[in-house]
């Protein structure tokens, strides 16, 4: 089993680590537990201001997750140190209970847009994600990450 989510979150990695700006996924959850206070806070730097960028949050949870959505948040710190917080809700299932993440056996892989189709201007930039789950933990969090690709 631990060999199958070795290569499932290597996979993810892959899937992740589509041709973009920057890519970062952190596995390192203890008894897959995604504690509150850990937030996870990725710099990048964004060298070419003439093309739009989307920024996709990597998220990768056990199979049959036994909740429809998580709620979110990303906090942005653009290169002149103004932040802005982006909230949302990480839907897991739609309406009729189905997953809407792309599964392998026990694991499931999603991406979700924090920002599309957006101008960046040249510099380094700071997002941290971080998760409002009501308790001390999420549970069954395999993975999360930030990739920042060019927009097609």
């Amino acid at each position: 089993m631990k060999i199958f989510l070795i290569l499932t979150t290597a996979l993810l990695l892959i899937a992740c680590e589509k041709v973009g700006v920057y890519s970062k996924f952190d596995d390192n959850f203890e008894s897959n537990r995604w504690v509150q206070s850990d937030a996870k806070l990725h710099e990048f730097n964004i060298a070419d201001d003439s093309k739009v960028y989307d920024l996709v949050l990597c998220f990768s949870h056990v199979y049959d997750y036994q909740f429809a959505s998580v709620p979110m948040a990303a906090e942005i710190t653009d290169p002149s140190g103004k932040s802005e917080k982006v909230n949302f809700d990480l839907l897991i299932k739609d309406s009729s209970g189905k997953q809407l993440a792309d599964c392998s056996g026990d694991v499931c892989d999603l991406e979700y847009k924090i920002k599309e189709n957006v101008k960046l201007e040249k510099g380094t930039y700071k997002v941290t994600l971080s998760h409002s789950f009501q308790g001390p933990y999420l549970p069954n969090v395999l993975g999360v990450g930030l990739a920042v690709r060019d927009s097609k």
